[in-house]
């Protein structure tokens, strides 16, 4: 049940696709909140005051399916007509430092972006210092109760010293890979980039899916292995501690547990749930102060090793 929420903070989507409301839109009122729209929707916290695309054709056809006030094929006119708390950028990735500059006099409460923050390293560390503590940025995992649970018993030592890892991904390494940087810097923090290459072109033009040789800081191996996402998509990891065997599949949407002596452990994360969470740390992040969970800094270093992986492999 979705709770009454006192204060009503108005939202701006930039981009009018899957993101925003499209993976939602055949389960309007289902359990699934994937999208942004269906999130702040859900939440009551927030009124979706605006919907902008470049197709107002669209923009439109959001607008009827999630109830959207106002429609604009303009970021200038949408800026103009009326004032927005916050703005949601879930334009494609190319054109996020566009937006992102447009907006930087604007007086939004907060920027919740899309990740990547860009598509380079150099200007996605620009836009998170112009912005610094009011940018937010949807990688869903550190949203994620259950996972955030499993980083803080990792940093505890619950499960002892890592060993090693075994990531696999595709559809793009800024897109999907940094998903994984970020998912595992949480985990086990800092990383170092050993080896880099496998290039494979799979989806994205000029964001090729890359392989990579990891290490944390205390020397542990991670193997970052990327396929071809034209045979199917993929994300899982698995980590090897001391006293257990942790897997994260199925894109994160189950943990499974091995203790070296007990019983296996299977938690359902609840990642078909993953916008309401981000969108419920943003509003108790305005209303009450709390740390934002993903934030300009975390995705800066999330891209910061796809760059060097593909510094590494030779690209540019």
């Amino acid at each position: 049940m979705a709770r009454d929420q006192k204060a009503k903070f108005s939202v701006l989507i930039i981009g009018c696709g899957a993101i925003a409301g499209g993976y939602d839109e055949d389960d309007l009122s289902g359990p699934n909140i994937l999208t942004h729209a269906k999130a702040f929707n859900f939440h009551h916290g927030f009124n979706l005051a605006g919907c902008m695309d470049t197709s107002e054709e669209v923009a439109q056809n959001f607008s009827r399916t999630w109830g959207v006030n106002k429609v604009y094929s303009r970021l200038d006119q949408a800026l103009d007509n009326q004032h927005f708390d916050i703005i949601s950028i879930c334009s494609s990735t190319a054109s996020h430092e566009g937006y992102l500059r447009q907006l930087q006099d604007y007086q939004a409460r907060l920027i919740f972006c899309e990740k990547p923050i860009t598509d380079n390293f150099d200007t996605a560390r620009e836009m998170t210092e112009l912005y610094q503590d009011n940018l937010a940025v949807n990688y869903s995992r550190r949203f994620n109760p259950a996972v955030r649970q499993l980083a803080q018993d990792i940093s505890q030592g619950k499960y002892g010293r890592f060993n090693s890892g075994k990531a696999i991904y595709n559809k793009g390494l800024y897109n999907n890979g940094s998903h994984m940087t970020d998912l595992l810097h949480m985990l086990l923090g800092p990383l170092l980039v050993k080896e880099g290459g496998g290039i494979i072109h799979d989806f994205w033009p000029g964001d090729p899916t890359v392989s990579a040789e990891l290490t944390t800081a205390s020397g542990a191996a991670i193997d970052m292995t990327g396929t071809d996402m034209r045979q199917g998509m993929t994300f899982d990891l698995t980590l090897e501690f001391e006293q257990a065997r942790i897997i994260l599949d199925d894109f994160s949407r189950r943990l499974i547990i091995k203790p070296s002596d007990g019983p296996e452990m299977t938690v359902e994360t609840g990642l078909n749930r993953a916008m309401l969470h981000a969108v419920s740390n943003i509003y108790d992040h305005l209303t009450g102060g709390a740390v934002l969970f993903s934030t300009g800094e975390n995705a800066l270093s999330a891209l910061k090793v796809c760059a060097e992986i593909r510094q590494k492999a030779g690209l540019p």
